[in-house]
């Protein structure tokens, strides 16, 4: 990265991400990605785990298996290994992109089609001097963004100074979301979001401590902001969890996170019968994960209703290079104003450069 991501879990300097391809017969490939957050605890996967437990546990189960039988293979790989879901994402999203390639249509296609074709998205500010974080606010809204995502946490009084100046160098127009990332006690996190209203943030995101859910219901009953989850919902029974209690206004799914694009749609359709909206959240990820992400959100109502999707834009952490040839930039994002779209190209639509995936491969 070009500088230090800085967030209520730690600090992230640079990351890695594990490829996955998934071959028919030797002629056609798909290209996943299973996405890893380093700097702190936020997943309890690595890039090692993830690839031991591809090669010796998941692979087996699924080589020669019909590629379009996504819940069987799906249930054969929870039946062999019950969570690791960032290890399925990458095996899942291969699936998807061979699928698409196989039948010449872009993954929405697969997903239920196009609900909307432009994706609002927002960019996501590292934590830093309120000063500096608000330059960089001012600028993000000059190349299109509506919404900006502010990290917090660790110290309730220096957050609301970064909201306050971040506020009144953007003025009222400008949407402000809140991420805490689990760093505040729910007693904490109602007396500080109270303050906070006054400078009309659209949402906090994951307040307390992601297994907390009472707390987390408590919060989002003293407040008038909404309340987004996000480390509190993994799989299908936590987000059902989540949704149950009421501890949260909203749902953030990460392709990654929630095992992938299969989930990802259960995850939306379970929010969907309670009336709750999604948005698509974006980890340290290449270009595959992101442009699944738009497919994601082109084909699915629940995203579309009215939140803009990190995950679905140019990565907020300040990356230097991609594996693939072609990403969505800055300038995409102006050019469209503050949208992006998904790519009609058969698959996940990415093509893969493999000298860099040599170049930044390790051994």
């Amino acid at each position: 990265m070009e500088k230090p991501y800085v967030y209520s879990h730690g600090v992230s300097n640079a990351f890695t991400n594990v490829l996955v391809w998934i071959s028919t017969d030797g002629r056609d490939f798909g290209i996943g990605e299973s996405a890893y957050v380093p700097g702190g605890g936020v997943r309890e996967e690595t890039p090692e785990s993830t690839k031991q437990v591809i090669d010796r546990y998941l692979a087996p189960e699924i080589v020669g298996q019909d590629l379009f039988d996504i819940e069987l293979i799906h249930e054969k790989m929870t039946s062999c290994l019950p969570g690791n879901l960032v290890a399925k994402a990458g095996i899942d999203l291969a699936l998807w992109d061979i699928l698409g390639k196989s039948l010449n249509l872009p993954v929405y296609k697969l997903l239920g089609g196009v609900y909307e074709t432009k994706i609002p998205v927002t960019y996501t500010l590292s934590m830093d001097e309120p000063e500096r974080m608000a330059e960089q606010a001012k600028y993000r809204v000059r190349q299109g963004y509506s919404t900006v995502v502010i990290k917090i946490g660790g110290n309730p009084e220096a957050d609301l100074e970064r909201l306050r100046v971040i506020r009144e160098a953007i003025g009222s127009n400008i949407k402000i979301r809140l991420d805490a990332n689990e760093a505040y006690r729910p007693d904490q996190a109602i007396r500080i979001i109270r303050k906070m209203e006054r400078y009309d943030p659209e949402f906090v995101e994951e307040p307390v401590k992601r297994w907390d859910l009472d707390g987390m219901a408590k919060v989002t009953r003293a407040i008038d902001t909404p309340i987004s989850s996000d480390e509190s919902n993994t799989t299908l029974e936590s987000a059902m969890k989540v949704i149950e209690e009421d501890s949260a206004d909203i749902l953030n799914i990460k392709i990654s996170k929630n095992g992938g694009l299969f989930y990802a749609k259960k995850i939306a359709a379970i929010a969907k019968a309670k009336g709750l909206p999604c948005l698509v959240g974006g980890d340290n990820t290449y270009e595959i994960t992101r442009q699944a992400s738009r497919h994601f959100a082109t084909s699915t109502p629940e995203v579309n209703r009215g939140y803009g999707s990190e995950g679905c834009g140019p990565a907020s952490q300040s990356k230097t290079d991609d594996v693939t040839r072609k990403i969505v930039t800055y300038e995409d994002v102006s050019v469209m104003k503050g949208y992006v779209i998904v790519s009609d190209n058969p698959g996940l639509g990415v093509d893969l450069d493999n000298e860099k995936v040599a170049k930044y491969a390790l051994p």
